[in-house]
């Protein structure tokens, strides 16, 4: 499988500082957003959604609904995440 290289812009799935999210929970409307995933994830989601009878944003629902957070509201495993990502390199 070819792979392309990314250009410029933020690695993907980062926080992109221009573009935040402006929806405003309070207006009672849903939200519809649009989200770009690799291949590998896509397939996971949408085979977990369809053997759970669910639709892709009923899946994400889900998965945030039960999603835990500390007192921050900041996901548990961020910080996990983030100390991978610090590890040295070697070399």
């Amino acid at each position: 499988m070819a792979t392309t290289q990314r250009v410029r812009g933020p690695k993907p799935g980062k926080q992109q500082a221009h573009n935040r999210a402006s929806y405003d929970p309070s207006s009672g409307q849903p939200w519809r957003t649009g989200v770009i995933m690799q291949p590998e994830e896509a397939e996971k989601a949408l085979t977990a959604a369809n053997l759970a009878g669910l639709s892709f944003a009923g899946l994400v629902n889900e998965l945030v609904r039960r999603m835990d957070v500390d007192e921050a509201g900041l996901p548990v495993w961020v910080n996990e995440l983030r100390a991978q990502e610090e590890l040295p390199k070697a070399g």
